[in-house]
């Protein structure tokens, strides 16, 4: 699948998990909300990373109704120790970087996956994205290995 004038092709999405540790997009977005996580295809360069939020503010713009939005899109990168997403809204953990972006790191690699913060979201801290994140950056992991040995030959 490809999110037109992007050239953002989904690699992998990840399981929809029913979003219910918190009411906090209720009001907005109603009950019963679910999330899930997608990677694009190919590595990104991260100077283009508050541009990605910028767009996809206009896409969920672009999608709401009455003034009230139906999805919540928050980008991200992961890469061998990560997991950082990017958001609109200031926190005490995140980094400005501009634009009224903030990044915010929400998951560290360890051992046997990802390990919590004290500000990870309470639904990302059960871990059930835990495999997702691990084919993610295993597929990394051989984008940048394959990187390596093109420029090297």
């Amino acid at each position: 699948m490809q999110m037109r004038g992007q050239n953002w092709i989904i690699q992998q999405q990840s399981v929809e998990f029913l979003f219910d540790k918190t009411d906090y997009y209720a009001r907005e977005m109603g009950p019963e909300l679910k999330r899930c996580f997608l990677s694009i295809e190919g590595l990104q360069s991260l100077e283009s990373a508050i541009d990605w939020k910028l767009k996809t503010l206009e896409i969920e713009t672009r999608l709401s109704l009455d003034g009230k939005r139906r999805i919540n899109l928050d980008p991200g990168y992961l890469d061998f120790h990560r997991v950082v997403l990017l958001s609109g809204k200031e926190g005490p953990q995140k980094i400005y970087l501009r634009d009224g972006i903030w990044a915010d790191l929400v998951l560290l690699k360890n051992k046997g996956g990802f390990r919590e913060l004290a500000w990870t979201f309470a639904d990302l801290k059960d871990g059930c994205y835990n495999d997702f994140f691990m084919q993610v950056r295993a597929e990394y992991k051989a984008e940048i290995k394959l990187n390596k040995e093109h420029h090297q030959s």
